[in-house]
């Protein structure tokens, strides 16, 4: 199991929905949030075979923790049989992520602080009292959705760029056009994954 490339729409449309991240705030949420004892420390549980990258792939951008937050996160979004997909081991769309923070080291930092910020931080800054990938996976989705309903807007910036690195990294891969029914090329032409994921509002 290989990362797969984004092409250059879904590569841009990726790093606009991470660049709220960049922000020096966010990085000072985090600060605060450890110097708070809002961010606990020890040892945890080995994630499972899927939660940890790929045997051969290196990873470059992203700790081992941090890798297993993401791939957890993104069974959580695609949900269903992709979710299955991932924890099969079949696809590795967090391995496509760390290695396409090569080519935005900008953003490579501020989404490493924002996985951990999901995995260790806990109520009343995050919707939980243990690590993200040792909740289940209803309550894995109650902790998005408290991200996503937040009326902190950094909690709402961290939601919508998980959940964007999640659809475009999953179906960036080739593997997954079975799953969906798409003959190919996917990503590629006029239309690519990015603009697909773009809603326009029926004219009046």
């Amino acid at each position: 199991m290989t990362a797969r490339p984004l092409g250059p729409a879904e590569s841009a449309e990726l790093a606009r929905a991470l660049a709220p991240l960049t922000r020096r705030r966010f990085f000072a949420l985090a600060g605060a949030a450890a110097a708070a004892g809002l961010l606990p420390t020890g040892c945890a549980e080995e994630p499972p075979a899927w939660q940890r990258a790929p045997e051969g792939v290196a990873l470059r951008h992203l700790s081992a923790r941090q890798y297993a937050v993401l791939a957890a996160a993104i069974a959580r979004f695609v949900g269903g049989e992709g979710a299955g997909w991932i924890a099969e081991g079949r696809v590795a769309p967090a391995a496509t992520a760390d290695a396409w923070l090569g080519s935005q080291p900008a953003l490579a930092g501020p989404l490493a602080q924002g996985l951990l910020l999901l995995e260790f931080g806990v109520y009343p800054l995050v919707a939980k009292l243990r690590p993200f990938t040792a909740l289940a996976g209803a309550a894995q989705d109650a902790v998005l959705d408290d991200l996503a309903g937040s009326a902190f807007g950094l909690k709402r910036m961290l939601w919508r760029g998980l959940r964007t690195i999640s659809f475009l990294t999953f179906y960036a891969d080739p593997a997954v056009r079975p799953l969906i029914h798409h003959p190919g090329p996917f990503g590629a032409g006029a239309v690519s994954i990015a603009d697909a994921m773009r809603w326009t509002p029926p004219p009046r």
